[in-house]
């Protein structure tokens, strides 16, 4: 390949927000606290319900037409505090008459969730980068409804744990319910229920294996002690 080719192949870089050169190292140590007071104050300004010790990393954003409860010790990677999905910040886009609970202890990196009836995460899960969780169908299925824009749009909720794990760029579609401790592999589309303590991957996401329970004498996240890193 000669200087021209290599030219003609590259691919443009994105710019990058200022506030994402300073979401990771030492300086995301100094930035933290202030963008997790900015985004607390953000979240109720919007009358959401947010719990002690919220962490995030870069922006969200948001809009709140619904209801949003946010649990302790939640953290949070938008942009590129996280650089898997770093090209899409965290986004929540609640419709009027929909809830999205998000439960003690959860991690999230650049996750879109848009709630039209109900999302609920439950405690102890992590959501990795670039997943999307839509409990809608946006539109309509027939052609005239939808180029009308008349009609119902199907919806149905969504319950995710508690201590699931979502890989990178996971879609979970409306009606779904993924149970206590699942395993989604990264770019799977979830589009009917996973029971709990088995893997699921593909598209769309099917049996893998199945996992044995967590033994008794082992003790989950109890407190703010937990690691701030992202998935």
């Amino acid at each position: 390949m000669n200087r021209s080719d290599a030219t003609e192949c590259s691919v443009p870089t994105r710019r990058r927000h200022p506030l994402d050169l300073f979401t990771s190292g030492f300086a995301g140590l100094v930035v933290r606290p202030v963008s997790s007071a900015y985004a607390r104050l953000l979240l109720c300004l919007w009358g959401a319900r947010v719990g002690r010790g919220l962490q995030v990393m870069g922006r969200i954003r948001m809009r709140l037409l619904g209801t949003l409860t946010v649990g302790d010790w939640v953290h949070i990677r938008s942009g590129y505090a996280n650089y898997v999905g770093g090209h899409q910040p965290m986004a929540i886009w609640i419709c009027s008459g929909g809830h999205v609970t998000i439960g003690d202890r959860c991690r999230l990196s650049n996750t879109t969730v848009v709630c039209k009836a109900e999302v609920a995460i439950l405690p102890e899960t992590l959501i990795g980068g670039g997943s999307r969780i839509y409990d809608t169908d946006f539109h309509q299925l027939d052609p005239l409804d939808r180029l009308s824009n008349t009609g119902p749009v199907a919806s149905a909720p969504i319950r995710i744990g508690p201590r699931a794990f979502l890989g990178g760029h996971v879609t979970v579609l409306k009606g779904v319910t993924i149970g206590e401790g699942a395993v989604i592999g990264a770019g799977s589309i979830v589009t009917r229920d996973v029971p709990a303590f088995e893997v699921w991957a593909g598209v769309p996401a099917r049996l893998i294996r199945v996992l044995p329970p967590p033994s008794s004498g082992r003790t989950l996240l109890q407190n703010d002690s937990a690691s701030g890193q992202g998935v």
